[in-house]
């Protein structure tokens, strides 16, 4: 019997599961472990990256249809990696929907995208305070190994052009100064 014919069993499909999902819990523990050594939850701060070409985002939501990023061109978009098992990601939610409140009539979109997990669980965890924004699923982790995310949550912050500008790996506050500065400056700099 071949590797892969071996590794296609059903009582290693859950062994599959946990060797694709490790990596992002001991990220997220050692994250959560630096933040609470450091200071304040929400206290990650945006880093300017050189321009980088990341490849194209096209997942099923959390609703059915799929999204592609490209149809958000012209908006400063926040992609933000997260889990709902991953503490300091519960609670960032929480300040992306303040972010979104607060920009509301601005070129800008949010693209939460679950990583990672069953459909279920993430359906469980918004059923009762569901988000103003689609949520995406990439549940094979495809697309946070193409864009090289390691720790949850992660965001990186695109502009109009669709271009990283600044990555943050950890929580955010996003309601802060200095966050609200750098995105007001993104959006600046749209044409009007």
């Amino acid at each position: 019997m071949d590797v892969v014919a071996w590794l296609s069993l059903p009582p290693l499909a859950g062994l599959r599961k946990c060797l694709m999902i490790a990596p992002l819990v001991v990220a997220a523990a050692l994250a959560a472990e630096k933040a609470a050594g450091e200071g304040d939850a929400g206290s990650t701060a945006l880093v300017a990256v050189q321009v980088r070409v990341h490849p194209p985002i096209s997942l099923p939501s959390l609703d059915g249809p799929t999204h592609e990023l490209a149809r958000l061109r012209g908006r400063v978009v926040l992609v933000h990696f997260f889990a709902t098992w991953c503490e300091p990601c519960r609670a960032e939610i929480a300040s992306l929907r303040q972010l979104r409140a607060r920009l509301d009539r601005r070129p800008f979109a949010i693209v939460p995208i679950s990583v990672a997990e069953v459909d279920g669980a993430v359906r469980r965890f918004f059923a009762d305070d569901p988000l103003p924004f689609a949520i995406l699923l990439d549940r094979d982790r495809a697309v946070a190994k193409a864009w090289d995310i390691h720790t949850l949550p992660s965001t990186v912050v695109l502009d109009g052009d669709l271009r990283p500008r600044f990555v943050a790996e950890g929580d955010v506050d996003w309601t802060r100064a200095d966050v609200m500065r750098k995105l007001a400056d993104l959006l600046e700099e749209m044409p009007h």
